[in-house]
């Protein structure tokens, strides 16, 4: 017959005993902390734009037509609240000599503030364009990337830029 008696004249059984009751001990003294809010959002837009110009082939004029999204979140604690954001972006330029650029964007962006007073902020960002002729034809393809990092601790701000990165491929 097995009971706590038994279990108890063994050191492992008591050594689990013990174990046991610190944790219950634990969890019954342990403050309930408060559920985290989560607010979610999703905005789609669309965009139609006229009168571009194109800095590498001079005295076209184009038109965009794209769409957008914007997706953020914020979970708020007793200890702060974080955030994150997406803004991403795709879109076609038709050019007034019959060629075309496909675009792309995302911008994301994060953002914690804590009770101590600590505050951390990261927003990285990317574009490219890939142009082709009117056929389909490949001209050229374009990146540019940024990074941008801030932190608030102890009366100190301390920032770090990637500043933009530019990549080009053919075109000029």
């Amino acid at each position: 017959m097995f009971g706590v008696g038994l279990f108890l004249r063994y050191q492992a059984g008591r050594r689990i005993a013990g174990i046991l009751g610190a944790a219950a001990l634990l969890l019954v003294l342990a403050p309930a902390s408060a559920a985290a809010t989560v607010t979610r959002t999703t905005i789609a837009t669309s965009s139609f734009e006229t009168g571009l110009t194109d800095d590498c082939r001079p005295g076209l004029t184009g038109t965009l037509v794209g769409t957008g999204t914007i997706t953020f979140q914020r979970v708020d604690t007793p200890q702060g609240f974080h955030v994150d954001s997406t803004d991403s972006g795709t879109g076609t330029i038709t050019w007034s000599d019959g060629s075309y650029s496909l675009i792309f964007a995302v911008t994301r962006f994060t953002r914690n503030i804590f009770e101590t007073g600590m505050r951390v902020r990261t927003e990285t960002h990317y574009d490219s364009v890939d142009t082709y002729t009117a056929d389909g034809v490949f001209l050229s393809h374009s990146t540019f990337q940024e990074t941008q990092h801030l932190t608030f601790e102890d009366d100190v701000y301390r920032v770090r830029f990637d500043y933009g990165h530019f990549h080009f491929f053919d075109g000029c």
